[in-house]
């Protein structure tokens, strides 16, 4: 599908127009690429929840040249929502840009998933911020991402990490955006608070907003070594704990092990 730009879209395109620019976002069960051709044009590619990222993203990937009417060695640099999020839309999103990137020498620009749903808050009441992403709900936690609008950008503030729903600060918020398994106590708390309501927004994982946030922090020089590109998790998946513990029973050692963990394919 192509999008052209108009308005204030067509100066930012002109000014990306040398950069051939591919986004991954397959941090969720749906997802989808996106690629700016230099005809500023955005093109964009869905990928179906039904069907498996590493069966659909290359196909996907070759579709958007060749609607921009470009070759694979015109790309400049591919960015790549690192989640945190599913293990599995992860693993195939990171391994497939790190894969991109090293065979044609293109740059690599890591995009916290945060930074993306920020992007594609439409809010009113948003503003410049603060605002709070929760993502990777669990129980009572969430990893959550404070971020404010500075130079026209939204830009992460402080250090994102996983926070107990009854500890977030919610000061000085007017919108958070959480999953679908946000903690109730938390939801509570943005509609009881005092001083006025917060209101509680639902992310959206757009290849679009994942773009756009790629092409800024490449312009700002904010790039990722393609050997050191590794996703982000917010608790230690599933798969990788079950691996943990059959070596450690193959040693000799005990199993178990507990708590909470990330689980294949789940909106982490």
């Amino acid at each position: 599908m192509r999008e052209a730009a108009s308005g204030d879209g067509t100066r930012y395109a002109a000014a990306m127009a040398e950069s051939v620019v591919l986004a991954i976002e397959t941090s969720q069960r749906s997802g989808g690429a996106a690629l700016r051709g230099r005809d500023g044009a955005v093109y964009v590619e869905a990928l179906s929840a039904r069907v498996r990222h590493d069966e659909q993203l290359m196909p996907a990937i070759d579709g958007l040249f060749k609607q921009a009417g470009l070759a694979r060695r015109d790309l400049s640099a591919v960015g790549v929502s690192i989640g945190p999020g599913g293990f599995t839309g992860l693993r195939i999103g990171v391994s497939t840009a790190k894969m991109v990137a090293m065979s044609l020498g293109a740059s690599v620009v890591a995009v916290p998933t945060a930074l993306v749903v920020a992007e594609g808050c439409v809010s009113d009441l948003a503003g410049e911020g603060p605002i709070v992403v929760a993502l990777a709900s669990k129980g009572d936690t969430v990893w959550a991402t404070r971020l404010a609008r500075r130079e026209g950008a939204w830009r992460i503030e402080g250090a994102p990490g996983l926070v107990r729903a009854e500890e977030l600060s919610l000061e000085g918020l007017t919108v958070l955006i959480g999953d679908a398994y946000l903690p109730e106590a938390l939801r509570a708390r943005c509609g009881s608070r005092e001083g006025g309501r917060i209101e509680v927004l639902g992310p959206v994982f757009d290849p679009r907003s994942c773009l756009q946030v790629a092409e800024r922090l490449l312009r700002e020089g904010e790039t990722t070594d393609a050997y050191r590109l590794s996703p982000m998790y917010a608790r230690e998946p599933e798969a990788v704990r079950l691996w943990e513990d059959r070596e450690r029973r193959e040693r000799g050692g005990t199993g178990g092990g507990g708590g909470n963990h990330e689980e294949d394919e789940a909106v982490q």
